[in-house]
């Protein structure tokens, strides 16, 4: 990806960095926090951490840490969140709830998250630093999770009229407040001031919100061979997108029964998965979804005009465009 170039050096330390962060004394314990760590992935928030920090001419070094604590978060999330959907696939392996059983995924996951507060207050910080930096991750990480119980109580509450604003503050909580905190981060410790720090935390959930919305259309549109996760997998787990939303405010009601049917019924059936995704095509929905996340990153784009035109606000620019275009 050519918009990593200015942080190259930068994210290879990253990477070294998120595996020393591991203890090795426990195997057992965290011998599966490694491995999910080597599968890689995006590393999308490390990125928009160090490229924020670098095109406000920022001392990069300083980020790291800091980028790879929020990868960690993020990491910890995911486990959590395939123990919750059931998912069985996380990129291209099964996820740990598969491979290992729910309770040790589960401690993963809480090992991850104690692992974050325990090296965020060992950086090499001042108190003050360290300070700013855990209000800013502890009010990210409430986000995430309010974002994700809002979303599970629709499950509990058969909750199936989603509206498009509903799933924006949803989505805008369990994915965009990692991405604004990952830009805010950047911005922070590369000295900006509050209203610079507010306009890349916006963007940060611009783009974030973007990215999930061309998630949730890869899962019923891409191709697992890109997209290293089940194709229809919302489907099964019943998960109320934007895409549902549009599709249930526009079909008609037998449609509208047949497609809450399949959703609730977490079903693994092509057929029901193949009538839901037809059902999408029909009322256009994937296309509205996609125009939404485009709106999204064009909106994104006009926070970042106040910053200095370098190379690293030009990779910044990309990789919002990028979110939005990949396949996987």
């Amino acid at each position: 990806m050519e918009f990593t170039e200015p942080i190259k050096k930068e994210l290879a330390e990253v990477e070294k960095t998120l595996l020393g962060f591991i203890p090795q004394n426990i195997p057992e314990v965290y011998e599966p926090i490694s491995e999910i760590i080597k599968r890689g992935g995006k590393r999308a928030r490390p990125m928009l951490t160090l490229l924020t920090c670098r095109a406000l001419d920022g001392e990069t070094g300083r980020a790291i840490k800091p980028a790879s604590l929020i990868e960690l978060f993020h990491t910890f999330t995911l486990v959590h969140d395939d123990i919750e959907d059931d998912s069985q696939m996380r990129r291209g392996k099964p996820t740990l709830n598969v491979k290992y059983g729910i309770p040790i995924a589960l401690n993963c996951g809480d090992a991850m998250y104690t692992l974050v507060w325990n090296k965020l207050s060992e950086i090499e910080e001042t108190p003050e630093t360290i300070l700013e930096l855990q209000h800013m991750f502890s009010s990210a990480f409430l986000r995430v999770v309010e974002g994700q119980g809002l979303e599970l109580s629709w499950y509990h509450s058969k909750k199936f009229n989603v509206t498009e604003q509903e799933y924006y503050s949803m989505v805008g909580g369990k994915t965009g407040a990692l991405m604004a905190l990952s830009c805010e981060t950047g911005a922070y410790l590369a000295d900006a001031d509050a209203k610079t720090r507010a306009r890349l935390n916006d963007f940060g959930e611009k783009i974030g919100v973007a990215f999930q919305i061309q998630d949730d259309v890869l899962n019923v549109s891409g191709e697992f061979s890109k997209y290293q996760k089940e194709i229809g997998g919302d489907i099964t787990e019943g998960k109320r997108t934007l895409i549902v939303s549009k599709t249930f405010e526009k079909c008609n009601k037998e449609e509208h029964a047949e497609l809450t049917r399949i959703l609730e019924a977490h079903t693994t059936s092509q057929k029901d998965i193949g009538y839901a995704i037809a059902l999408f095509k029909k009322y256009g929905a994937m296309d509205y979804a996609r125009k939404k996340a485009i709106e999204l990153i064009e909106e994104s784009k006009i926070l970042l005009e106040h910053l200095p035109d370098n190379e690293s606000k030009k990779s910044l620019m990309k990789m919002a465009d990028f979110f939005v275009s990949r396949e996987a």
